[in-house]
């Protein structure tokens, strides 16, 4: 899965403009309930972030006597970040999670290979795409033990294939400490227990 499945596209996003007074750009995450936005020029080209959180320590920071005043007076370009972390949007959706995971920052800058930005990829994002990955409210959940040895998984497969049985997905969640591979697999049955019953005379452990 790649990043340019799961961004939110430019055309469709909400952004400051470097000549924007905060006044407004604060309304439009008050409005949408965004802690930031993406910063572009007269261009459209990004250029940075400006976050909410950023413009309120500005106001504390510089000891205005009026927030409305500060805020009217101010401009995006006064505030915004240049620090931008960009992604490619043909990279894999994993690398995508792994730099929101280690990073501060409410969205990654998405850019194709051109180096034009093109989106950004926000935490729900990788949520959503992670829930899809793992059939989120489709069929059901089986946990089945395998020998750590070759062919195994074909054998299993093999015997959902004989009874007409739809994998949705399947993901090892562990090492047992007899030296099982654990598997968290879904399925789609009209007869869960029967099958659980097969699974186990082929040899596997099943939870």
């Amino acid at each position: 899965m790649f990043v340019m499945n799961h961004m939110l596209e430019k055309d469709k996003l909400i952004l400051a403009g470097l000549e924007e007074s905060l006044e407004s750009a604060l309304k439009k995450m008050a409005t949408n309930n965004f802690l930031a936005l993406p910063v572009v020029n007269n261009n459209e080209e990004l250029k940075g972030t400006i976050m909410k959180e950023t413009i309120y320590r500005g106001y504390v920071e510089e000891n205005y006597k009026s927030f409305l005043e500060y805020i009217s007076s101010k401009k995006v370009k006064d505030l915004y970040t240049e620090k931008i972390q960009i992604i490619y949007d043909n990279d894999e959706i994993e690398k995508a999670s792994y730099l929101l995971s280690q990073m501060k920052i409410p969205y990654l800058s998405v850019i194709n290979s051109q180096n034009e930005f093109v989106g950004i990829l926000t935490h729900s994002s990788i949520f959503n795409a992670f829930s899809k990955i793992m059939g989120l409210g489709r069929g059901l959940k089986v946990v089945v033990d395998m020998l750590d040895v070759p062919g195994q998984l074909a054998k299993f497969t093999e015997l959902l294939k004989e009874e007409n049985v739809n994998i949705i997905n399947i993901a090892i969640i562990g090492t047992t400490e007899d030296g099982y591979l654990r598997n968290l697999i879904k399925v789609e049955t009209d007869n869960l227990d029967d099958l659980i019953v097969k699974i186990k005379n082929k040899g596997f452990r099943v939870f």
